[in-house]
């Protein structure tokens, strides 16, 4: 992973040229306040999402307490960088550990954020479907149709009777208390608020993109970023590289220079967006694992002692 990493910044600054790279950001003074700017709004994509988190959990009947929700939900993010973030499972995992929520109880609720993501950021991607390359238009359609109709089979009657199939059938029990969490995740008032969050979590770290452009001394539109911001995470997730790594960047890349972005520029935006939005999330989520493998033991409150952990009324 370290090496690939490497291996993709040093081609990023390859392809942007490391002198005229390195003069771009010496002669942008200001690179250096819009990068802060960008891991701000870095932030903000991460506290829409613990909102949709939240909402999630409290829709499956589970309450549970800021203190175990808040840095579960953070460590997750360094498991941004497993392909197609399908690491991001070991959430319910620590829930099960601090508050006794069986597994397949929370489960569904970090499916979802998957299934809405994808849903919101291809929404996203499809305000510029005009302008961005036929292609790409093409596959960010096909994805929001792909996600819409996964998660639509997942909460049917036709989900249940897969559960009949003799490789799963020994699992009937959890997987069918999953299908259940995912029917009730499902529903149209829920879906619209998880993916209306999602949607704007999504464009927070598009502006993060269109920040950074612009403390780099070139511009683009709002209008440019945000379908290139949303494109660039939909190829990199189809890549299944961990991170989206060389899919991201190469189409952010592509995608900046097609927008009229010297390839120095266009590099240079890539590598810091990527700084600020993954790797961010990464250091962060990285600290709070440390912190929910060393010192946050089970917590012993009254909801999560009683009879199947952490459940609300």
């Amino acid at each position: 992973m370290g090496l690939l990493t490497v291996g993709v910044f040093a081609g990023l600054l390859a392809y942007g040229d490391f002198r005229q790279v390195g003069r771009t950001l010496f002669e942008s003074p200001a690179a250096y306040a819009g990068f802060a700017a960008a891991a701000g709004l870095a932030v903000v994509n991460y506290g829409l999402r613990f909102l949709r988190w939240w909402m999630y959990l409290r829709a499956l009947g589970l309450i549970v307490p800021a203190s175990v929700s808040v840095p579960v939900f953070v460590a997750g993010l360094a498991l941004s960088i497993t392909p197609g973030k399908v690491g991001e499972l070991l959430k319910s995992v620590w829930l099960h550990q601090r508050t006794g929520v069986p597994v397949a109880t929370s489960a569904p609720a970090v499916v979802m954020e998957r299934l809405t993501d994808v849903i919101s950021v291809a929404l996203l991607g499809m305000t510029g479907a005009l302008l961005l390359p036929p292609a790409v238009a093409l596959a960010i359609g096909a994805l929001l149709v792909i996600g819409l109709s996964v998660g639509l089979l997942a909460a049917s009657r036709y989900g249940a009777k897969a559960l009949d199939l003799p490789v799963l059938r020994r699992w009937r029990e959890p997987l069918g208390q999953s299908q259940d969490g995912l029917r009730r995740l499902m529903l149209p008032r829920l879906l619209l608020a998880a993916v209306a969050l999602g949607f704007l979590a999504w464009a927070a770290e598009g502006l993060a993109l269109w920040v950074i452009v612009l403390s780099l001394g070139d511009e683009v539109a709002v209008g440019i970023a945000l379908p290139i911001s949303a494109a660039a995470a939909l190829l990199g997730a189809v890549t299944a590289l961990p991170g989206g790594l060389v899919g991201f960047e190469g189409s952010m890349v592509a995608l900046l220079g097609q927008a009229g972005l010297p390839a120095a520029t266009a590099a240079l935006a890539t590598l810091l967006t990527r700084l600020a939005t993954l790797w961010l999330a990464v250091i962060v989520g990285g600290l709070a694992w440390v912190w929910l493998a060393r010192i946050g033991r089970r917590q012993e409150t009254a909801l999560g002692n009683e009879p199947g952990g952490a459940r609300g009324s």
